[in-house]
């Protein structure tokens, strides 16, 4: 151990001590806090004589006090170790020391760790590796496909699997993946899939047919798995050789390719028992490591869409710290300024209420109320950034009767689906900025609301609870009563973290396949909407996806989700508030950065360009990437 770590850990022993006050103490007591002899406690204190951090004046005798002096602020001492560490680049050591740290001085620490983000290219004994290093600060509870219902967990599933389908955002249309193509019989009851030959898993044996067969008797024949009503039509499933498998269903389903490009349909090694936190796959990575500091993908060269240019991610699990995002991002890009590519998010944010829960939540005119107060037009006005606009709607496009606020590519896109669709679209009802406090306040009175406390639950996060202490002042208008409690989102799926509220607060954010993330929110039981729903709840939106996937043409399909979303509005189950567009910024250096579904990098596309000339030598390239 160096010897500013002693000092460290000998100074965090003394907390309430300040520095030049005279501590009484015996080289024996110190050297129980260091867990040492009291030789090596005497070779140590001189150590810190020497470079000026105490002042130390023993005492002999049995029970005489020697007199100690703290001379330098533990937190010089630590951000010079700190600083050490980083640049011998032995950043888990440097992490390590940062949590052993009280918060405060935690902050100080972290802003000397942003530059060990982004892409790092080294020249090595085995050539250049580069490695691409994210933060992080929520930890991943599950890597299970079938499992997972948060936006990191997503990302690194994606690079570690393959599904038989994928969608093109740029195009939207499924195209192949592991499945080179497939066919369907007129009915849209029988799908064959068709499998590229000689793909290999992670751990060297060839992907077939029964592995495919392996995934989704895996899902269905569990009723607790919380994607099987997903794909809650599939009766039998058939490995007709190494290469074709034949899904016959008991009911039309021609979204059926579509439900394959879902995270959750990634494809698994029958000959190896899943582990949530250690995934075999085959993705263009592989899960190297996993721990409660750091994950790491290793690139994996036998993939079969060809080798990815990153040769290893790193995603780091950050010290808890309060400001850990604007620490890291604040002076990322000093020398110049970076490229921005921004991307609008599909989904948004929105209310909804804890239908488990007995309360006033069950009267419709409760909720009515509550959209009232919650008027995104006003919450917009008072609270809105350059990253949120309000919105009446998940799905990015849609506009409120009389808004004409909208980008021109969204509006088009909005009347250009409106056209081209066979039904009849009920206008999202537009709410009376001028007398939404007073329709609120009659909606309360005809409601079961008896002046009771609600609890509302919200998304741990400087803009959304900002959001509802905005709320919790209008409501305290018209006399209802509302505590705040933030929390956790993945202790809110994984651990049903608020069963104890009555208002929720999040948002959902959408791949760029619009459809399969209707159905999925409406579906897929860990999403925080549905885990907020009552068993009659869950039950309507199910079946009516089940009447959706019959449906033949696109363009109809969407039309009944956008109904079905209309009818969650106006039974003021789902309150949407705002969209928003996260902001990723790179080096310029970096090529081909391109933002895919959820708002996540595309790592198989992203590589470095030196420039000409420029000396073989270790390199750094910032980059921002919002993972939580």
């Amino acid at each position: 151990m160096d010897v500013s770590e002693h000092y460290i850990q000998l100074r965090l022993n003394f907390p309430h001590v300040h520095d030049e006050q005279e501590v009484h103490t015996t080289v024996g007591e110190l050297a129980d806090l260091l867990c040492c002899t009291m030789r090596n406690m005497n070779l140590i204190m001189n150590k810190f004589k020497e470079n000026g951090w105490v002042r130390w004046n023993p005492q002999r005798g049995r029970g005489k006090k020697s007199m100690l002096l703290f001379c330098v602020p533990l937190l010089t001492v630590a951000r010079k170790r700190f600083d050490d560490l980083l640049n011998g680049n032995r950043m888990e050591d440097a992490y390590e020391l940062a949590a052993t740290l009280p918060i405060t001085m935690r902050e100080h620490l972290m802003q000397q760790m942003q530059t060990q983000f982004g892409l790092l290219s080294n020249e090595g004994d085995r050539g250049r590796v580069d490695t691409l290093r994210i933060p992080q600060n929520t930890p991943f509870k599950t890597l299970d496909p079938t499992q997972t219902g948060m936006w990191g967990e997503i990302f690194i599933i994606t690079e570690v699997f393959d599904r038989l389908v994928r969608y093109n955002g740029e195009r939207q249309v499924c195209e192949p993946s592991l499945a080179m193509a497939w066919e369907s019989d007129a009915d849209g009851r029988e799908w064959t899939f068709y499998l590229h030959k000689g793909i290999p898993f992670h751990h060297g044996r060839i992907l077939d047919a029964e592995d495919v067969k392996f995934t989704f008797d895996r899902i269905i024949s569990n009723k607790s798995n919380p994607c099987r009503p997903l794909f809650g039509s599939i009766e039998s499933i058939e490995a007709y050789d190494l290469l074709t498998v034949r899904f016959v269903l008991n009911k039309p389903n021609f979204m059926f390719p579509d439900l394959m490009s879902s995270m959750c349909a990634s494809i698994l090694p029958r000959d190896v028992e899943m582990n949530p936190l250690h995934p075999i796959g085959t993705g263009p990575y592989r899960l190297t490591r996993h721990d409660s500091k750091l994950l790491v993908l290793e690139v994996f060269p036998a993939y079969f869409r060809g080798r990815a240019y990153v040769d290893r991610v790193e995603v780091w699990q950050l010290p808890h710290s309060a400001k850990a995002e604007s620490i890291i991002k604040h002076d990322l890009f000093p020398d110049a300024e970076p490229r921005a590519v921004q991307h609008e998010i599909q989904g948004g944010v929105y209310m909804t209420f804890n239908m488990q829960k007995e309360g006033p939540q069950h009267d419709v005119n409760f909720r009515r109320a509550v959209q009232q107060l919650l008027n995104a037009h006003e919450l917009s006005e008072a609270l809105g950034s350059t990253n949120t606009q309000a919105a009446y709607s998940l799905i990015r496009g849609r506009v409120q009767e009389q808004q004409p606020t909208v980008g021109a590519d969204q509006g088009e896109l909005w009347k250009k689906q409106s056209e081209q669709s066979n039904f009849s679209v009920t206008p999202i009802p537009a709410l009376s900025v001028e007398t939404s406090l007073a329709q609120a306040a009659a909606l309360l009175r005809r409601s079961s609301y008896q002046g009771q406390s609600l609890s509302l639950w919200v998304e741990e996060g400087e803009k959304m609870e900002a959001d509802m202490v905005w709320f919790a002042e209008r409501c305290k208008q018209i006399g209802l009563h509302i505590n705040i409690m933030p929390g956790d989102p993945v202790h809110a799926v994984y651990q049903d973290g608020f069963r104890d509220c009555d208002l929720i607060y999040t948002g959902e954010v959408f791949n760029d396949h619009v459809m399969l993330s209707l159905v999925t929110i409406y579906t897929f039981r860990n999403t925080l909407f549905l885990i907020a729903m009552n068993d009659y709840w869950r039950h309507e939106l199910e079946q009516e996806c089940g009447r959706v996937v019959m449906i033949q043409e696109p363009e109809e399909r969407l039309g009944r989700l956008i109904q079905l979303e209309d009818r969650l509005i106006q039974e003021a189950l789902l309150l949407p508030t705002y969209s928003f567009k996260e902001e990723h910024a790179h080096h310029d250096s970096l090529r081909d950065y391109r933002v895919a579904g959820y708002g996540l990098p595309d790592l198989r596309r992203l590589w470095v360009k030196r420039k000409p000339g420029a000396e073989q030598e270790d390199a750094n390239y910032p980059v921002y990437i919002p993972l939580w």
